[in-house]
């Protein structure tokens, strides 16, 4: 399976599909911002499905170093996977070959790749495999799935990672008696992300535990208008509203301790022309917003300032995956 492409598909009827890494909680924007990173920066998790007549699902899992589990209605992608072809009504044999790119507990959604990935090849699989008389698939369906993914990895179906990780860009996304608000943000030429990953990891489920229940008014409040003023920011192509917009007073300040070394990583990327610098998702991995002329230096400067504290880290840079539509494949 490592050998195929996102676009082979075999005569044995296997799809394959990728889906990128993301950064969520963006910023000020605790579990209503996420971005994915673009496919060309070779960050993410491949996976390909095949479709028959039968019953039963397989799952076989490569570069994961034997952590994850098989039991497919314990894995985020198979249970994403099923979530989505139930919907549509098709009870056939599901066989999935996952290939972990993401490492475990980065904060680069890796259980969004891996549910992700598996939605695309299994949207594929099911355009070209299974009758036309059968339901097509809905958009909503298809988020729907990738939540239920997100449910069973984190205990919360929270949309910032695995819905960029589908559809690419960078959004706004939360609840609403109404449904899912899924808002594509415009994303300046200029703008380039830097991700360093420490040499560390740090689970979901003990950063979330790391935040208090309550919040003071006046973080809340300055976390609402800098996400306000981020949104504006990306219409206005302006980095010093950015560089602003992102500071955080909500989740940051209490994970930062999970994360040795993040101090000096922020210090020195902000020193070498670093516009904003966060955390990523719950870490350990680190964002930092600056321009492609720039983005290899703050990189490199990541990776020295977690040296400092006796961390081992390296970098990937790239753009903003463009925004797409999630059946057809194409940019929107």
């Amino acid at each position: 399976m490592s050998n195929m492409r996102e676009d082979d598909v075999s005569n044995s009827g296997w799809h394959t599909a990728f889906a990128p890494a993301t950064v969520a909680n963006v910023g000020p924007g605790f579990d209503v911002l996420g971005l994915a990173l673009a496919e060309s920066v070779g960050l993410g998790d491949r996976c390909s499905v095949r479709l028959s007549s039968g019953t039963g699902t397989d799952l076989v899992i490569e570069n994961d170093g034997g952590k994850l589990p098989t039991e497919p209605s314990e894995n985020v992608a198979t249970v994403a996977a099923r979530y989505l072809l139930d919907a549509a009504g098709w009870t056939g044999r599901l066989e999935v070959r996952l290939s972990k790119g993401l490492p475990l507990g980065s904060g680069l959604g890796s259980s969004a790749a891996s549910a992700a990935s598996c939605l695309r090849a299994v949207i594929k699989a099911y355009q070209v495999d299974t009758h036309a008389s059968r339901s097509p698939l809905l958009s909503e369906w298809i988020v729907a799935a990738g939540r239920e993914g997100e449910r069973l990895a984190a205990g919360s179906p929270h949309p910032d990672n695995v819905v960029p990780a589908l559809q690419g860009g960078f959004r706004l996304m939360f609840d609403t008696e109404s449904g899912l608000v899924n808002e594509s943000l415009p994303v300046p030429d200029w703008l380039r992300v830097v991700v360093a990953i420490p040499d560390l990891q740090v689970q979901t489920a003990d950063a979330r535990a790391a935040m208090p229940d309550v919040v003071p008014m006046a973080d809340a409040v300055s976390n609402m208008a800098r996400v306000g003023l981020m949104v504006s920011a990306l219409y206005r192509s302006d980095p010093i509203a950015l560089s602003l917009a992102v500071k955080d007073r909500l989740h940051q300040p209490y994970r930062e301790p999970l994360i040795r070394g993040y101090p000096y990583a922020r210090e020195l990327a902000l020193k070498h022309n670093a516009i904003a610098v966060g955390i990523s998702g719950s870490g350990p991995a680190v964002f930092a917003f600056t321009t492609e002329q720039a983005a290899s230096i703050v990189g490199d400067a990541m990776v020295r300032g977690f040296a400092r504290a006796g961390v081992s880290a390296r970098f990937k840079c790239g753009a903003i995956q463009p925004a797409r539509q999630i059946l057809l494949g194409t940019s929107s």
